[in-house]
């Protein structure tokens, strides 16, 4: 959950960068995108998709945790 928070305001950042036209650009940069999207759709708009980019990294965090500490076990190693 905590990533999603954090993650999601670049992930819309980015998304927006790469799909403005190439031959009318929109934005200059990354702090320009920021800017533009805090200023003309609001602050909440950064964390729109949240469901979605949740939903994907929430079963690879899970595995990855569950993964991590079997092999802990395998190797001898005392679970966290």
């Amino acid at each position: 959950f905590f990533m999603t928070c954090t993650v999601s305001p670049f992930d819309m950042i980015r998304t927006r960068l790469m799909n403005q036209p190439g031959d009318k650009k929109i934005y200059n940069n990354a702090l320009d995108c920021a800017w533009k999207i805090a200023t003309q759709e609001g602050p909440a708009t950064f964390w729109r998709g949240f469901i979605p980019i949740w939903s994907r990294f929430a079963p690879t965090t899970t595995l990855q945790l569950v993964i991590f500490e079997q092999l802990r076990s395998v190797m001898g190693m005392k679970a966290i």
